[in-house]
């Protein structure tokens, strides 16, 4: 029990491992935040004209994959070329309410107001056109990690086992406050 508690101090006093803890728990807090901020919002809201975007169909590949996840920047219509990927709301018909990401293919600029015409990679067929206001933003990246953790985030086991690890972690960081704390009053009578 001696030689636990002497490993426990080691742990406890190692600079670097308390270092790398605390930029652990800020990173899964931010990426918890975005995710939640998102979801809730209906990615209405941005983040510095940033928003993050799933891939939930295969209109795109090879480009982008089921479970690929997508940073978008907000951009002036004038800097959206031809070729370039769009994230966009769909106002009509079937894809009424609908968050898509194609391919730019035409793009027209009438009395100051610019329309797009857009395209999956793997569509045989073009999408309505739309005005550059249904427009979320141009991709600028694919995230390879979170995109790696969605996929894997997607399948139940994995998840559960996640959240049960996570769960573990929480436990023993909870147990060890309360014994540590317990330790402390015995050293004081």
């Amino acid at each position: 029990m001696k030689k636990i508690r002497q490993f426990k101090e080691k742990l406890k006093n190692n600079i670097v491992l308390r270092i790398l803890r605390v930029i652990v728990y800020v990173i899964v807090a931010l990426l918890l935040l975005v995710i939640i901020v998102q979801k809730f919002s209906n990615n209405s809201i941005s983040v510095g004209g940033f928003r993050i975007f799933t891939v939930v169909s295969g209109s795109m590949v090879p480009e982008y994959n089921i479970g690929d996840i997508l940073l978008s920047k907000k951009t002036e219509a004038e800097n959206i070329e031809i070729g370039d990927n769009v994230t966009y709301l769909g106002k009509t018909a079937s894809l009424k309410d609908i968050i898509i990401t194609h391919k730019v293919i035409k793009k027209d600029n009438r009395n100051g107001d610019y329309y797009f015409v857009t395209k999956g990679v793997a569509n045989a067929i073009a999408d309505p056109e739309i005005s550059y206001d249904q427009i979320y933003g141009k991709v600028v990246y694919k995230t390879a990690i979170l995109s790696i953790f969605g996929k894997l985030m997607n399948n139940r086991f994995v998840y559960f086992f996640t959240f049960m690890i996570i769960a573990l972690i929480v436990s023993i960081e909870i147990i060890s406050s309360v014994f540590s704390a317990g330790d402390e009053d015995d050293g004081r009578k």
